[in-house]
């Protein structure tokens, strides 16, 4: 492996009603925090709060482990939202270390890659709906 910029769009947002939209693509998927914003009134997100990969993005949110725990988090008046970027299966597990570890989302709390990156130096560059995500980032090699 080599130094590597990944630059995926992120889609979304859906939320569990609309989940079945998702695109089933390899990719990364966001779970997001969303709520009302004090000065729009409008629901927007707030928080990421995990971020997962699979070879089909809306079946890893199905069937993701930590489900339970996304939905049982919010307030009165607050909703999951959900947002997938498609990535090829030769940098998914890249692309969510280096989301994991830059991003530090609440319920990655088990992850390895919190606090440690076994990849090459990569430059991450988001674009589409990229709210509360910081939108350039590099990530280097930390085991």
């Amino acid at each position: 492996m080599s130094e590597q910029i990944l630059s995926p769009k992120m889609l979304g947002y859906w939320t569990e009603e609309t989940l079945k939209e998702v695109p089933d693509e390899s990719g990364i998927y966001c779970v997001f925090r969303a709520a009302k914003d004090p000065e729009t009134e409008e629901m927007d997100v707030q928080e990421l709060l995990y971020v997962g990969e699979h070879r089909g993005a809306r079946h890893g949110l199905q069937h993701d482990g930590h489900r339970d725990r996304w939905h049982t988090f919010p307030q009165p008046d607050e909703e999951i939202w959900y947002a997938v970027g498609l990535c090829g299966s030769a940098n998914r597990e890249r692309l969510a270390a280096a989301m994991i570890n830059a991003h530090k989302p609440r319920f990655n709390a088990d992850s390895p890659y919190l606090e440690r990156f076994p990849f090459d130096a990569t430059t991450v560059h988001l674009y589409g709906k990229k709210h509360k995500l910081q939108s350039i980032f590099n990530v280097e090699r930390h085991d």
